[in-house]
């Protein structure tokens, strides 16, 4: 069987069903804390608005066959969508199912209390819009929330990210009563939104794009990652969203530091021997950068689904500046994982392999 067409059965296979807990339509989540035995299953929509984004990317690339199956696969997402949406009905989305809301779901403490409730948020939005079919009016409300929300706006951070201080770009939270922030890879999610929705570029849009510069400019992405992305926390990760957003859309700002991000990527896949599921990260930046036939092990299940793509730092938002100091230890990190999100970047590194085959042939 064809190694893309086996793929997507198997993201078909993983796609809940009647499941007694996951949402039908979503892809099975955890959240662990290492610091301590705690895994809870998580019904988040975040991880299947992360696949569906793959799918969505990579449609020219699948054979009709392929999108088939591709097609079913998004149509299950979509009604799962609708759990998340803002409360109110508005174009945001939430983490976390809202009506009624299921914080913390599975968990023996905080969802009994609405004060963990987390606010709509700008990564989840995005991604949602970019896999789900929405009205250009939705895109522009949404638009609309995020510049409402937007550092500077409302306010600004009561603990700015030295070097960060006068940059107004996108509150990670559509929320008020929160620390205003911002997040290099929630912003390349929001803009990625912005570029594919043809959306016109504004104050924030500029301000966002000039922070993830000039994050790659300094190499802060390198030396300081969690207080470049406080959600995404790690060097490869934040080279992954970039180069994405980067590649597809042939950002200037970000291009001219193409060779770049190459090179690290290169050094650091040479420095990165026990990982697997970072080698495959970075396989893919190298990929997408430079198209090119690479050969891999495949990372095997157990990595698959212990990899965190994210992670929720318990103090990153609190008031207290004291507390909120303590949120660069990993001791405050609950990390999420997702077997099927994983499945994803395997798929990606396929297609990315599929691609430079066909392009070496019709040269």
């Amino acid at each position: 069987m064809d190694s893309i067409f086996a793929q997507l059965n198997l993201l078909e296979r993983l796609q809940c069903k009647n499941d007694l807990y996951y949402t039908d339509g979503l892809y099975a989540a955890a959240r662990v804390w290492a610091c301590n035995n705690y895994h809870r299953k998580d019904n988040t929509c975040f991880f299947t608005a992360c696949v569906g984004l793959t799918l969505i990317r990579y449609r020219k690339l699948f054979k009709a066959e392929e999108l088939e199956i591709v097609d079913g696969i998004l149509e299950r997402m979509h009604a799962a969508f609708e759990n998340f949406r803002n409360k109110d009905g508005h174009a945001s989305y939430n983490f976390w199912q809202t009506m009624p809301s299921k914080h913390f779901p599975g968990g023996y403490f905080a969802h009994r209390f609405n004060f963990f409730m987390i606010p709509d948020d700008i990564d989840d939005s995005a991604m949602i819009h970019l896999v789900k079919r929405h009205t250009k009016e939705e895109q522009l409300a949404l638009k609309e929330k995020m510049i409402k929300y937007a550092v500077g706006n409302l306010k600004w951070p009561d603990k700015p990210v030295k070097g960060y201080e006068k940059f107004k770009p996108y509150n990670t939270f559509f929320v008020k009563n929160m620390p205003a922030a911002f997040d290099v890879c929630a912003l390349s999610n929001a803009l990625y939104f912005i570029y594919h929705a043809q959306l016109t570029l504004n104050e924030q849009d500029e301000h966002s794009l000039a922070i993830i510069t000039k994050c790659i400019a300094q190499n802060d992405h390198l030396h300081r990652p969690y207080e470049m992305s406080p959600y995404y926390p790690n060097s490869i990760l934040i080279i992954y969203h970039v180069v994405r957003l980067m590649i597809d859309f042939s950002v200037e700002c970000l291009f001219r530091y193409r060779e770049k991000i190459l090179n690290q990527s290169k050094q650091l896949l040479l420095n990165t021997t026990q990982n697997k599921m970072e080698q495959l990260l970075l396989t893919i930046c190298i990929q997408k950068i430079e198209p090119q036939i690479i050969h891999i092990d495949e990372p095997n299940m157990k990595e698959k689904k212990h990899f965190s793509f994210f992670v929720a730092g318990l103090l990153g938002e609190v008031r207290p500046k004291w507390l909120r100091s303590l949120a660069f230890s990993n001791v405050t990190h609950i990390k999420y994982q997702s077997g099927a999100c994983a499945e994803a970047l395997w798929l990606e590194h396929l297609l990315l392999n599929s691609a430079a085959k066909k392009l070496i042939l019709d040269n």
